[in-house]
């Protein structure tokens, strides 16, 4: 055994400590006693891996932060601090990995949320974090594969630097469809002119109609305006049903996105490590029912389905 002090390779067993009997060792050099360095995959962390993945397995699947504590006993500060871990890893993941991507059909949209308190509630000299936020996400239509994503507020800003992290990853002529946000015009000119077909598809609402109270019931597409921006799209691919369903799948496996309950984000780190943890997820992890294999495997970045485990130990390239 090799001495982590001195290097000299003369150390011996030098008997056990503690609950789970760790081996010692003792230099015959410097007299130095140590024992073999532990990997932590998740840093300082000193929850268990398997415990770990238990709770990321379960926050990906819908499970609120209170509930996962109760669930598997790990106490709510852990939890908090550990998903603030791993999302960093998962991002780091994503920007390794997708990167290079050459699709054909690409769908974006921005899903909304609220951190601490919604719009509407603020008051002067709040936080500037809380208050509405969005998730922008676009993603390619055939292999479902999440292209490109960004936590930050629906407007001209936000707009430039999600298509300039979408024009980093993608490469090649394509087809990309949005809503009608005016912000992504002048965006996706600056960052890829002429090299793509870009169309949006402008919605007009209606009210609900119901009879319940306004606020619980959500306005309805009257009609929909396929507009060509730029190049020449093809028109039955002028859609964003595909980005909607994506949408929706957020909703369903991530707790702070689920309308009207408790799980609304309490500050914004946190609901940017959770969607930095979904994305990578979604596409490495959970094998889509339509594809039968993971976004990832289907786009050729990946040859398996990655684990959790797998997720969470992953130490960069």
């Amino acid at each position: 055994m090799t001495c982590i002090r001195c290097q000299h390779g003369t150390a011996n067993r030098f008997g056990t400590y503690g609950r789970l009997r760790i081996q010692r060792f003792r230099c015959n050099t410097c007299r130095a006693t140590f024992s073999t360095p532990r990997q932590r995959p998740l840093g300082r962390h000193c929850i268990r891996t398997e415990k770990a993945v238990q709770v990321i397995s379960l926050l990906t699947e819908g499970m609120s932060i209170r509930s996962v504590s109760r669930v598997t006993g790990v106490h709510k500060t852990t939890i908090l601090s550990l998903v603030l871990t791993v999302g960093e890893k998962a991002r780091r993941l994503f920007n390794a990995r997708i990167r290079k991507v050459r699709p054909r059909f690409v769908q974006a949209d921005e899903l909304w949320t609220f951190v601490h308190t919604k719009e509407r509630h603020l008051f002067p000299g709040d936080s500037g974090e809380w208050g509405d936020a969005y998730v922008w996400m676009a993603i390619d239509s055939e292999t479902k594969l999440v292209l490109s994503y960004l936590t930050a507020k629906r407007d001209a800003v936000s707009a430039y630097e999600f298509v300039r992290d979408l024009s980093e990853r993608v490469t090649g002529h394509f087809q990309i469809t949005t809503d009608g946000l005016k912000g992504y015009i002048p965006a996706i000119e600056e960052y890829f002119g002429a090299s793509v077909d870009f169309a949006q598809l402008v919605k007009m609402y209606g009210a609900s109609g119901g009879e319940g109270p306004e606020w619980y019931e959500p306005s309805y597409v009257k009609s929909t305006a396929p507009t060509v921006i730029s190049g020449n799209p093809h028109p039955a691919r002028i859609s964003t049903s595909h980005i909607e369903r994506a949408n929706l799948s957020v909703r369903t496996h991530l707790r702070r996105f689920t309308r009207l309950s408790l799980g609304f984000s309490k500050s914004l780190a946190h609901l940017k490590a959770s969607v930095d943890l979904y994305m990578a997820f979604f596409n490495f992890c959970r094998v889509h029912q339509t594809l039968r294999v993971t976004p990832a495997m289907q786009a050729g970045i990946s040859d398996h389905i990655w684990t959790v485990q797998e997720l969470l130990t992953w130490a960069g390239e």
